[in-house]
């Protein structure tokens, strides 16, 4: 059964920040440029009439967020909210983190994972507009294309606490790690006060037995598992004496905080282990200044500190073509640890009681139709820079050190970056 146990002593605070209104607001406020490439939303998981209303966000309030996980538990932390975490939320920023590290290193993991080159054409067809159970049938046809006989089975949540939705956000996420070795077309014919951790001990122990696979995916992953393994275990220690001063001393060390002013906001303590890569794929985890002792201990694993400006998301992105009974369009599949919702503390009987004071992230995803016009338009342009930077670089082997050459190259550079984000 869940447990929940006392962290500090000073009770909850309201939670202040605004509920989205649609799956529409919720996507911008969690992804603003998924929002504004997007031409209109096919299909998510909160529509009001998705699984009977489960997430209908005119009855529960949730907020968006770009990281789900990392920062309910830091504004738990900080601002004193009490916190509930599920096993998914765990293992989807897990998964969301590794899918940055493999499409960052597609071809030296592509023996690992598969035995053919470039992209492989997967097609799931059905007569029923459900794109969530599309996206879970790829994962069928994923599996029997990779080396893996355990591949998909491994990455699919089966907790005691597995949603219909969840196993979808898996589904979508398994699509994005794998996106670099796939292309996908769907045809339609026809400072926390308490913690709750739910689920059962064993779900967590089925959780910790995942880590044991990451390793094999390189240097980088070996690092990242054993980062999680020790936070991990102490979530079980946590079914196994919740009161005990260790696994208080745990969730106190959670967050830590520093910095500010004119100077850059440092997020440290045991949640930096889901931080461990950008959405480039590029580590945010350095042997160097973990050395330094510059995060967090727990069980002599030192952590690293992560400026908050770069606390990656918690979610990932796919492309899928989709034929709709001859309407062929472009769309793309956003799942992760996508908002925050915010709930009162249950009652003794049972019932609600008080404000919005207990926080959890909140898993979900959608599906939009891209938007054609703007895309080739950011892609004219991006080429266009490009061209104009390369150009500049074979004009002269010295550009960097010509005023005029560096300041127009790194002026297209930065354009060209920007266009990456919009």
């Amino acid at each position: 059964m869940p447990v929940t146990f006392r962290v500090a002593n000073h009770g909850a605070e309201k939670w202040w920040q605004e509920k989205a209104t649609s799956a529409e607001d919720l996507l911008d406020g969690t992804s603003p440029r998924d929002y504004r490439r997007s031409k209109r939303l096919v299909q998510s998981s909160f529509d009001n009439n998705q699984f009977n209303g489960t997430y209908a966000l005119q009855e529960r309030h949730i907020s968006p967020s770009e990281n789900g996980l990392v920062w309910a538990i830091f504004r738990a932390y900080s601002n004193h909210y009490n916190l509930v975490i599920r096993p998914e939320d765990v293992w989807f920023s897990i998964l969301s983190q590794l899918g940055f590290y493999v499409n960052a290193h597609a071809e030296e993991l592509r023996s690992y994972f598969v035995s053919h080159e470039g992209q492989k054409e997967l097609t799931v067809r059905s007569a029923i507009r459900d794109f969530g159970a599309l996206a879970i049938a790829m994962t069928e046809q994923i599996q029997e294309n990779v080396k893996d006989p355990e591949l998909r089975e491994w990455i699919m949540p089966a907790f005691s606490t597995t949603t219909t939705s969840d196993k979808i956000v898996s589904a979508i996420l398994m699509m994005g790690v794998m996106q670099k070795y796939f292309s996908y077309n769907m045809c339609l014919m026809c400072g926390i006060p308490t913690v709750t951790l739910l689920g059962e001990r064993d779900d967590w122990v089925l959780l910790l037995s995942k880590i044991d696979k990451i390793p094999e995916l390189g240097k980088e992953p070996t690092q990242f598992a054993t980062l999680l393994r020790p936070v991990i275990q102490h979530f079980i220690s946590s079914f196994d004496n919740p009161s005990s001063p260790d696994v208080v001393d745990f969730w106190q060390r959670s967050v830590h905080r520093e910095g500010g002013g004119s100077g850059p906001t440092y997020l440290s303590g045991w949640v930096t282990a889901f931080c461990f890569w950008n959405a480039q794929g590029e580590p945010l985890y350095h042997e160097d200044a973990v050395a330094n002792g510059v995060g967090g201990n727990v069980d002599g694993i030192w952590y690293h500190r992560v400026e908050t400006d770069t606390i990656p998301s918690g979610y990932n992105t796919v492309p899928v073509k989709v034929d709709d009974f001859g309407h062929v369009y472009n769309t793309k599949m956003v799942a992760g640890l996508v908002g925050i919702e915010a709930s009162p503390t249950p009652s003794a009987n049972g019932t609600d009681a008080g404000s919005l004071n207990t926080i959890q992230p909140v898993a979900g995803w959608w599906m939009y139709e891209i938007d054609a016009e703007a895309e080739e338009a950011r892609e004219k342009e991006k080429r266009e820079l490009q061209a104009e930077m390369d150009s500049i670089k074979s004009a002269s082997a010295d550009w960097d050190s010509d005023p005029q050459l560096s300041n127009r190259y790194w002026t297209l550079f930065s354009k060209h970056r920007d266009l990456e984000l919009v």
